[in-house]
């Protein structure tokens, strides 16, 4: 058996299709899939409750082996029916004082867009703060806001009627890879997994 933990953002983009490959590769093998906090993963696979996660390689906790894949970049979010929705970029600059929607401190997406904010000087006015990925993108266009994230987070929403534009900055790029226990030589399930995961994500992440 696999448990997979995986990251909110990551989990529409990445795990119905990487299900599919591993399920046709691997059909005797059943997977626990849980969608749950960067936190709550390297928690889980401190204590054994999980054999891997997929998440940002944020390298907090010094028992755990981070395994980059590929990187992403934030970019800024924007219902079709935004003013901003023709542009190509954006200088982060102009972040300053729109209306944002955002996930509440207690991700580390959150965390991560407050310090950019930060290191450019910019205070976005918070419309809302929503802890569902899906629920916040559809928020959009009924808000008339903006949001920052990861591009990929759009990958599998074709319906949603949004589009990610380039933002110009610093520090906007962020790595995207596998957490599992340091020293934990996992199962054959596991490295079959890495292995997929380590060919087939980054080429969904350059899609």
């Amino acid at each position: 058996s696999l448990h997979l933990g995986v990251i909110p953002v990551l989990n529409v983009p990445l795990v119905p299709e990487l299900l599919g490959s591993f399920g046709t590769a691997h059909p005797g093998v059943s997977v626990v899939v849980e969608e749950i906090s960067s936190t709550e993963i390297e928690t889980a696979l401190e204590e054994g409750r999980m054999d891997v996660g997929l998440g940002f390689v944020t390298r907090h906790s010094p028992n755990l082996r981070y395994e980059r894949l590929c990187a992403d970049e934030f970019a800024l979010i924007v219902p079709e029916s935004h003013p901003w929705a023709k542009r190509r970029t954006i200088k982060f600059a102009d972040l300053h004082q729109q209306r944002l929607l955002q996930l509440p401190d207690s991700f580390v997406m959150r965390r991560m867009t407050d310090e950019i904010c930060r290191k450019h000087q910019v205070r976005p006015r918070t419309v809302a703060e929503i802890n569902a990925i899906e629920t916040l993108l559809r928020s959009l266009a009924p808000l008339q806001a903006a949001a920052l994230m990861p591009k990929i987070a759009l990958r599998g929403r074709d319906g949603l009627k949004v589009k990610a534009i380039r933002l110009e900055g610093k520090n906007l790029d962020l790595e995207i890879g596998l957490l599992r226990l340091k020293g934990s030589a996992g199962n054959t399930a596991v490295a079959a997994f890495r292995e997929l995961a380590r060919t087939a994500i980054p080429k969904m992440v350059r899609k």
